[in-house]
């Protein structure tokens, strides 16, 4: 089942599935149900979507667990995102995207679990995603604080609901949500990530294999994963500034999806074969600790900036069809490429980030010099103390 037509089937379905149950939680209401928590045993939290947002959530867990150190804490989430949560979680509950059968089957099944072990507190991290709402009330979760996305009608079974605010950056946002179960803490801060030791040793190994221990280690993402491809810097800019790299002395890595193979290798062939093409190569452990090992990496909007900068690596950020006012990276030395037109940003929450732009003006419009300007100032700094914090600049050049 691709992303699209999950999205489709959770508005149509999911809402529909919203629409019947809200009458019996307003009967549950009438009759007095008692919700009031006294003792937390059981966490459940729920955050289908995706690598990049598990990333950002990883440090709300830990202050989650620290809050509530005697509860167990289940995670449910999709399938593949499971090696980002380790040590943050007891439990880890997957959902499979393919085929759609499996998916039902596997809400389904992480409810019965859900419900078997009695959840006292549970958080719902999804911003307009409908169907968590409808596996955490099938799941009797006592209390249910998630996000009330306006427009969306997606917190109506929920006991707790916190307005999802469009001006504040996502983990801020994510943390806002655990406040509201409690948890003490009021500024957001990546982090938390665990490194596999065994993926970290294969990634140490093949850089030695290849001679590249001793130099500058910049990797470069030029996809975006399923969800439209409008959010991606053009192939030949990833390969010119992956060229100048090179001939800096760095070692440039590429890296990407199976399904973003054809795409490396277009920004190979502009950078004259002077990266290492790693896409479809690495699982989700040995992206993680090959970033760790990072001096920088620049990346579309996706999945690997929210990683990275959960490592503490400086990443420069392409944005255009999104704001990095809400998704941008956050570790020290960072910065955000953004030169919005007056239709930007067209991918929000409030349309489940999708859109039909055809000439994605926004993201062609960051130039190859000015990101390879900021490349060679953050390399030119690895090792000195970094910038307090990310930036957000422009991008205009050739």
């Amino acid at each position: 089942m691709s992303v699209h037509a999950a999205k489709v089937l959770d508005r149509l379905i999911g809402g529909a599935a919203l629409r019947m149950l809200k009458p019996l939680r307003a009967l549950d209401d009438m009759r007095g149900r008692y919700r009031t928590l006294r003792d937390v045993r059981e966490i459940a939290v729920v955050k289908f979507w995706g690598i990049g947002n598990m990333a950002l959530l990883v440090p709300v867990l830990h202050a989650l667990r620290r809050r509530y150190p005697g509860a167990r804490l289940t995670v449910v989430t999709l399938k593949g995102n499971e090696a980002l949560l380790r040590g943050a979680a007891d439990r880890v509950l997957t959902v499979r995207m393919r085929p759609m059968s499996r998916a039902a089957f596997d809400v389904f099944r992480a409810a019965a679990v859900l419900r078997r072990h009695r959840v006292d507190l549970a958080l719902d991290f999804e911003q307009y995603v409908r169907t968590s709402q409808v596996l955490l009330h099938l799941a009797g979760a006592r209390q249910v604080v998630a996000f009330d996305t306006d427009g969306l009608d997606r917190a109506a079974l929920a006991d707790v609901s916190v307005p999802y605010d469009n001006t504040r950056h996502v983990g801020q946002g994510f943390l806002d949500l655990a406040r509201a179960a409690g948890v003490r803490a009021e500024r957001y801060e990546p982090g938390g990530l665990t490194v596999d030791p065994e993926a970290a040793a294969r990634m140490t190994a093949w850089r030695r294999r290849h001679r590249l221990h001793d130099q500058p280690l910049v990797v470069l993402h030029p996809g975006s994963g399923d969800n439209f491809p409008g959010r991606r810097w053009p192939s030949r800019r990833f390969g010119l500034l992956g060229r100048a790299l090179a001939d800096d002395g760095a070692a440039v890595v590429l890296t990407g999806s199976p399904s973003e193979t054809t795409l490396t290798r277009e920004v190979g062939e502009a950078a004259r074969r002077r990266c290492f093409d790693l896409a479809g190569a690495l699982s989700l452990d040995e992206l993680v600790a090959l970033l760790a090992q990072a001096d920088l990496l620049v990346a579309n909007d996706t999945g690997p900036v929210h990683i990275a900068s959960g490592l503490g690596v400086p990443v420069l950020g392409l944005y255009g069809p999104n704001t990095p006012v809400l998704y941008g990276p956050l570790s020290s030395g960072s910065v955000s490429f953004y030169e919005p037109p007056p239709c930007a940003p067209c991918i929000t929450n409030f349309n489940y980030k999708t859109s039909r732009c055809l000439n994605p003006v926004c993201i062609q419009a960051i130039g190859v010099d000015a990101v390879l300007l900021a490349a060679r100032d953050v390399l030119a700094q690895a090792g000195e103390p970094a910038t307090p914090s990310a930036r957000i600049r422009g991008g205009r050049g050739a």
